[in-house]
């Protein structure tokens, strides 16, 4: 099993890093649904704590998953007509999963809530700042529901690249 990815094959690292994202996205979206069911709970706070983990660890794979496509050349290339679109989903993908955390955050900031990873507090509470934490949790929703739409968006192109395509993209993932 190479670590590199090949023009048959993607390699280790971008399998396990996409499909470990892909479980930590739906985990991440799973738990503001969670969250909002549970909305002055007593477990709410402990919730947020692992909503705001995960997001963290999201955007450090994130960084992470970018630094590795920019070093790892040789991955597998879609078809000519289909690289433009391919280009822009997944920078949209990548725009949405860098922005979503920074809104996060500034949610956060803005309600004066301490930001933690995995119980470590990484910002310590503050002033509450009213018009940060209306402006970044409307912006938060907004791009959550727009990386819904770009998941089902991209999973319906794996779809069409296996099934319509017969490129076996799902296989050279899997």
């Amino acid at each position: 099993m190479t670590m590199m990815d090949t023009e048959n094959r993607y390699g280790a690292v971008a399998r396990a890093l996409h499909w470990g994202m892909a479980v930590l996205l739906l985990l991440m979206l799973a738990s503001e649904v969670w969250l909002e069911a549970l909305e002055h709970s007593f477990s709410e706070r402990s919730l947020m704590d692992w909503h705001q983990s995960l997001g963290l660890a999201l955007f450090a794979l994130v960084l992470f998953r970018g630094l590795w496509r920019w070093l790892n050349r040789s991955r597998v290339q879609p078809p000519a007509h289909w690289a433009t679109m391919a280009r822009l989903g997944h920078l949209a993908l990548y725009a949405l999963m860098i922005l979503m955390p920074l809104t996060g955050l500034a949610t956060s900031l803005g309600e004066g809530e301490s930001v933690t990873f995995l119980g470590w507090t990484l910002f310590g509470c503050g002033p509450e700042i009213e018009w940060l934490e209306d402006s970044g949790e409307d912006l938060h929703e907004a791009l959550a529901n727009a990386l819904w739409v770009m998941i089902g968006l991209h999973v319906a192109a794996a779809l069409a690249h296996q099934y319509m395509l017969g490129d076996r993209i799902m296989k050279r993932m899997a």
